[in-house]
Order: C-alpha cells, then structure tokens, then sequence
C-alpha cells in the first residue's frame, strides 16, 4: 500500500509549520494531536467539522476559547 501520510500547515506559535499526519480528516487529527473537541478546528480559515477531509498542503489551527476574564 502507497504511503499514507501528508503534510498539513499546522500553526504553531504563530507560524505554519509542515507537520506530517495520517489522518485523513479533522476528526482524526483531532485524535492523533489531542485536540479537544471543545476547540474550533479551521482549515483554510473556515471552521470545519469534524467530517472534513484533509489534503496534502492544508493549512490547519486550532482554537480553544476557554479564557476566563476580560
């Protein structure tokens, strides 16, 4: 069987980085990066669910909006 990975643009400390996965949509690399389901998930800038099938090359983040405060 054919390699199984691709690279993704994972924001990291306020830079995309190329980060090699195996998942094949957000839910699984929700899983492989221990994203919390609570986090927003974007690709390309758009919110995506969980559903959403990764290419070679995405740019991806992830947002948790669990502040407290002001």
């Amino acid at each position: 069987m054919a390699n199984d990975t691709i690279t993704i643009n994972l924001l990291q400390n306020g830079e995309f980085s190329p980060t090699d996965t195996s998942s094949g949509t957000v839910g699984d690399l929700r899983n492989e990066l221990d994203i919390p389901s609570t986090a927003n998930v974007m690709v390309s800038g758009v919110i995506r669910q969980n559903d959403f099938v990764l290419e070679d090359g995405a740019l991806v983040a992830y947002s948790s909006n669990n502040k407290v405060g002001g």
